[in-house]
């Protein structure tokens, strides 16, 4: 086990039989910031080794298989002051994860995650790198590889829980705090790869097999709380050179960056679209700061028991 009074951050990792987490650990573990935690959804996957602690095997989901492992080891939120949760199809650059650490302690966040390069298979092309940042301040943030403050993950567990899908999570966890502004960001200065395509990976077929409804989570969660918000907002950002900017400089900047890029993503015409929106932003969302979200009164849905266990090895 790593010496805790150095290493403060953790990463739990699901993995599978196609995982590319070994090229993390190209990153010499005398330099290292993080530890990492192995949790595989594959019970044929249960001599992987290459872990700092012995694997953890949960045939459930990313995130109740999260829930399971940190009740079952609550001393880690006491002894890590971030936890990683990245998919196992994700390229960091070299001492990417230590560098992503780093930047989350030195800016304060709560909550953030690194942005992605542009051949990437993305989501929303908000969350594509924007060179010439350090980070961008945003109401949003993809449960992808989501970086967490542990004193707030404690209160982000019964939510976690209550969801297991993850959908919608995204949709609210960078709100969740009293004080949401300059809380949540996408970190520029060190991205990442996402080399597997959009909604194919395991996950889909443990949603089947547990006879889960993510669609349904999603609606859900979207009723569940007032305020939540529909666009992913950027409001402000921090440049490589240090200097803090306002809403309209970080949507100026980003939304000129995404039109200029269009041709080297996936799909151009949702960037150009995105970048044309930044732009129109500048000025229909002038002074923009998320709040805290509020739960609607008489929201009460029910909590989802799942019948699958942790064990290690």
């Amino acid at each position: 086990m790593s010496d805790a009074n150095q290493v403060r951050n953790l990463v739990f990792a699901r993995v599978g039989r196609l995982s590319l987490h070994r090229n993390w650990l190209v990153e010499p573990k005398a330099s290292r910031n993080w530890d990492l935690q192995l949790s595989t959804y594959d019970e044929q996957q249960s001599d992987l080794d290459d872990g700092d602690f012995p694997l953890s095997v949960d045939t459930g989901t990313k995130w109740d298989s999260a829930c399971r492992y940190l009740r079952a080891n609550p001393d880690l939120l006491d002894r890590y002051d971030y936890i990683m949760f990245p998919d196992d199809d994700l390229l960091f650059e070299p001492n990417g994860l230590s560098n992503l650490f780093d930047l989350m302690t030195s800016n304060d966040l709560d909550i953030g995650q690194p942005s992605l390069l542009p051949s990437s298979h993305i989501s929303y092309p908000v969350t594509a790198h924007c060179p010439g940042f350090t980070l961008r301040y945003s109401n949003y943030v993809e449960p992808m590889c989501p970086i967490i403050r542990t004193d707030y993950l404690r209160t982000l567990l019964p939510i976690l829980a209550r969801w297991p899908t993850g959908w919608g999570l995204d949709d609210i966890w960078t709100m969740m705090m009293a004080k949401p502004a300059y809380r949540a960001a996408f970190i520029d200065a060190s991205p990442i790869l996402h080399t597997r395509p959009l909604y194919t990976g395991a996950v889909y077929k443990t949603f089947e097999r547990l006879g889960m409804d993510p669609e349904g989570d999603l609606k859900e969660v979207r009723s569940t709380f007032r305020g939540v918000p529909q666009p992913k907002l950027i409001y402000g950002g921090i440049t490589d050179g240090g200097r803090k900017v306002s809403h309209i400089a970080a949507n100026i900047r980003n939304g000129l960056h995404l039109l200029r890029a269009t041709s080297a993503m996936r799909k151009p015409r949702e960037a150009r679209r995105a970048g044309y929106g930044m732009l129109i932003r500048t000025l229909t969302q002038i002074g923009y700061r998320p709040v805290q979200l509020e739960k609607v009164v008489g929201a009460s849905p029910a909590v989802t028991v799942l019948s699958t266990t942790t064990t290690t090895r």
